[in-house]
């Protein structure tokens, strides 16, 4: 049975990450599979990177979530509570198509637990997802660990906007990295992050939408925890060619985000080895804690192993 795309118009999300859904087996388990073609047209792409379209690891995470509401049927969108473990193993570049075959299954009261496999068309592997998703009951049940305290104000300031420019290979609208507040070279960053009511996640919202619906995507949320990890990463030089995320791991968010929330990330490098990066972090609305990672891995890559078309042409 095929499914039509989901329709993103009535949450916040950064794109339609779904073209359609083919339904493999219902039960206690359902398999589908979903589609995305690439495309440099869409919200956000423009700035991912310039020159250069790949598709970024959290919009696979994007595309589950849609794809998930689509097949519950759930009046309200589902949301990411937790990546379990998140690898991505080949670019995606713009005009690849990508198939998630994807497993959904009961995980408690409002919660479902996903896992998916990614391919390109030409057959090569592209990402390995396991993730948990939940409905907004099971989002606000959520509860950060105890003893955890927002980053102190001070410290050694980063560079300004046109450094963070400098540094970054993305523009607006991905740019998603508004103020380093405080940087301690190759060891601690804390950054921040406006969300404002004018992104292009709430563009093309429907007139008339609960509050609720405008909870900031928590799949963007973790895309600028990233980018304040990369310029971290950047202070230590050891970073040459494109900067990709290579693996996320036990990644949880709490609460809800609205427009008007001031993101604040603080990151830190737990290992630095050769052309790879390990960071964990935290990401805070004032006092409130709402995401914590476990682990993110960065891998700097040549742009000739990024990019097909210059392979292709070498």
């Amino acid at each position: 049975m095929t499914a039509g795309a989901p329709a993103a118009n009535g949450y916040a999300a950064p794109l339609r990450a779904v073209d359609r859904i083919e339904v493999l087996s219902e039960g206690a388990e359902t398999r589908f599979a979903l589609y995305k073609t690439v495309d440099p047209g869409d919200p956000y792409m423009a700035g991912h990177f310039p020159g250069l379209t790949l598709l970024p690891a959290v919009f696979v995470l994007e595309a589950l979530r849609q794809a998930v509401t689509t097949i519950v049927g759930a009046d309200e969108p589902l949301n990411l509570l937790e990546v379990r473990s998140g690898r991505w193993l080949a670019p995606m570049q713009g005009g690849d198509e990508i198939r998630l075959d994807v497993t959904v299954s009961p995980a408690g009261e409002g919660r479902r637990r996903v896992t998916a496999q990614g391919t390109r068309q030409d057959g090569t592997p592209v990402a390995a997802v396991k993730a948990t998703l939940g409905d907004r009951d099971a989002a606000l049940a959520a509860t950060p660990p105890e003893g955890l305290a927002p980053p102190a104000a001070g410290g050694a300031p980063g560079p300004d906007y046109t450094g963070v420019l400098g540094l970054l290979p993305v523009r607006h609208p991905m740019l998603m990295v508004d103020r380093v507040e405080s940087l301690d070279p190759g060891r601690r960053i804390t950054v921040a992050k406006a969300v404002s009511g004018s992104e292009p996640c709430y563009g093309r919202m429907a007139e008339g939408l609960p509050l609720s619906r405008y909870m900031y995507p928590r799949t963007l949320m973790l895309e600028s925890f990233g980018q304040a990890s990369v310029l971290l990463w950047l202070s230590t030089g050891t970073a040459e060619g494109v900067p990709v995320a290579a693996a996320f791991r036990e990644c949880r968010f709490f609460g809800e985000v609205r427009p008007g929330a001031v993101l604040r990330h603080e990151s830190w490098i737990d290992r630095l080895m050769a052309n790879n990066v390990f960071v964990s972090g935290r990401t805070w609305d004032g006092d409130r804690c709402v995401m914590t990672v476990g682990a993110l891995v960065g891998s700097s890559r040549p742009r000739e192993r990024v990019d097909r078309a210059m392979t292709a042409a070498s």
